[in-house]
């Protein structure tokens, strides 16, 4: 049985009542249910991963963008939802993806002599054949350069690729380095894919983040726990979770609870654990949210951690990451006494500016 397109599965979501009609969606909805058409009647191609097409092909994916919140990776859920199960779909986050392919390159390099980038294309087309990546933002300039031609080789082998973005193509990237570069790829986009804006006037994020009773609750108990887990429910709208392994520095970093651009971590697994200032650097730019179980009252003896707190607040903070959180005690009192006391303070105040609106309605920064 073929499984409901985007179009059923939206208006059985306003018929439920999670949905409200929106019209700005419309756009995107009609450009992904006729990419699901496309897709589901065209046969796969041959397989050429080595060689180029001499023509490009036509409407090889779909780039969304819009305002944060505006639902871009809602409906790329529904597209991949409604897909067959015969169709090798694999849908991620734009940067968890771009680490994948950065340690798939060195791997390669491991093994073989000169350029391995055929090969990482290959391995990632064998794995799927539809590519969705979701919050898509360029910063990093060994991105920059090597997005024009891994995306062609990906789109000559035949994988559709899927984008959502807060900024149309060009305007990724501004004043970066060697963007002449990255201006390749942008050029790749607008010539292979439909480019739809989705900009409607409600932020759905920060509806769900509002309709939310509070974002710190204190004292740790079973009432925190319920909090937290209600919190998870609302913000993923309790899809399944899936566990992340993200190589830092040489070590792995386990994130076993995620989905949505949503993780849930314990003040343990980040904070007594030897993670520092890169670990924290990719969790702020994976997740635009984050539930942090089980902050403690910190004695002087715990200061590492303490500092480690500090360190991972900081990274958050300065990528506008949303943090839901439960603990011991108010912000005021979770480090009173011990060495960095003084640093302590900056990261006390920013927990209560984390939990304001004005902070909510900041765009995350990948």
């Amino acid at each position: 049985m073929q499984p409901f397109s985007i179009t059923q599965r939206y208006q059985s979501a306003i018929t439920a009542g999670a949905l409200r009609p929106d019209p700005a969606q419309q756009a995107g909805i009609q450009a992904l249910e006729a990419l699901q058409q496309r897709i589901t009647q065209t046969k796969p191609p041959a397989k050429r991963l080595f060689r180029l097409r001499k023509t490009a092909p036509v409407a090889a994916g779909l780039y969304l963008w819009g305002d944060v919140g505006r639902g871009k990776s809602m409906l790329m859920d529904m597209f991949v939802l409604s897909l067959p199960t015969r169709i090798r779909a694999k849908r991620i986050h734009f940067h968890a993806f771009m680490l994948n392919v950065h340690q798939q390159l060195f791997a390669f390099r491991q093994v073989h002599q000169g350029d391995v980038m055929e090969r990482v294309i290959a391995e990632i087309a064998k794995d799927a054949s539809v590519l969705c990546l979701d919050e898509m933002q360029v910063t990093d300039v060994t991105d920059a350069m090597i997005l024009a031609r891994l995306f062609t080789g990906l789109m000559d082998a035949g994988v559709t690729c899927v984008f959502t973005s807060n900024r149309r193509p060009r305007d990724l990237y501004q004043g970066g380095l060697q963007r002449d570069q990255f201006l390749k790829f942008a050029a790749l986009l607008e010539a292979r894919l439909p480019i739809i804006e989705i900009n409607g006037s409600q932020d759905y994020r920060l509806a769900q983040m509002k309709s939310l009773s509070r974002t710190f609750m204190f004292p740790r108990d079973g009432a925190a726990d319920d909090f937290l887990l209600k919190s998870w429910e609302t913000l993923t709208d309790s899809a399944p979770s899936e566990a992340l392994r993200i190589e830092v520095d040489g070590r792995i970093l386990r994130i076993d609870k995620q989905v949505h651009g949503v993780a849930w971590l314990t003040f343990p697994e980040l904070c007594m654990r030897p993670l520092g200032a890169n670990d924290y650097l990719q969790l702020a730019k994976l997740f635009h949210t984050i539930l942090l179980q089980g902050i403690p009252r910190l004695t002087p003896e715990e200061r590492n951690e303490a500092k480690r707190f500090v360190t991972l607040i900081d990274a958050l903070y300065d990528h506008r990451v949303k943090l839901i959180a439960t603990a011991e005690t108010p912000p005021d009192e979770i480090y009173p006494q011990g060495d960095g006391t003084f640093e302590f303070h900056r990261t006390v105040s920013r927990l209560h500016e984390m939990q304001s609106e004005e902070y909510l309605k900041l765009a995350h920064i990948a």
